[in-house]
């Protein structure tokens, strides 16, 4: 899979072709929780990746985070938490359901379920990550699956 995404910093390509990995947070809907508490989360998962900034950057990755909505709704979300990184606007939930992600129907609307979903540099699925039960462990939950990912090659190469 390769492909250009509008984000909220702007069009990006995916997978970005300067990581060893892209890695996209899915998530349904910034403050949904506020509304619908069973899909909470989302706010706290997001920034779970902002605060593990680093650790992706060692990881080499590049991390997007991923809503079905319009860049523009998400805009001022993204700025309000300091993210660091940009969120894709999915609002056709093509992207996520090329990569198979999850959905889930609110409010008579379908959006995706928390996930994330790790690419290589040539885009293919390496790891889908589903359910993320706890939010706040994300991203943790997403380092662990890179280092496996990272420890898987380095045997196979060496």
């Amino acid at each position: 899979m390769q492909r250009t995404v509008p984000t909220t910093g702007g069009s990006v390509p995916v997978p970005s072709p300067d990581h060893r990995w892209t890695v996209l947070f899915f998530i349904t809907e910034p403050g949904i929780g506020e509304r619908l508490p069973e899909l909470g989360g989302c706010t706290t998962g997001l920034c779970s990746a902002r605060d593990a900034a680093a650790a992706f950057g060692r990881a080499d990755a590049r991390v997007l985070g991923v809503s079905a909505h319009a860049p523009g709704h998400l805009a001022e979300f993204a700025e309000g938490r300091a993210l660091g990184y940009p969120l894709i606007g999915d609002e056709d939930l093509s992207l996520g359901r090329e990569l198979g992600v999850p959905e889930v129907r609110a409010e008579g609307r379908t959006l995706f379920a928390r996930a994330a979903v790790v690419l290589d540099r040539a885009g293919r699925v390496r790891s889908l990550i589903h359910p993320v039960p706890e939010a706040e462990r994300h991203a943790e939950l997403v380092l662990e699956e890179l280092a496996a990912l990272a420890a898987s090659e380095a045997l196979s190469h060496g």
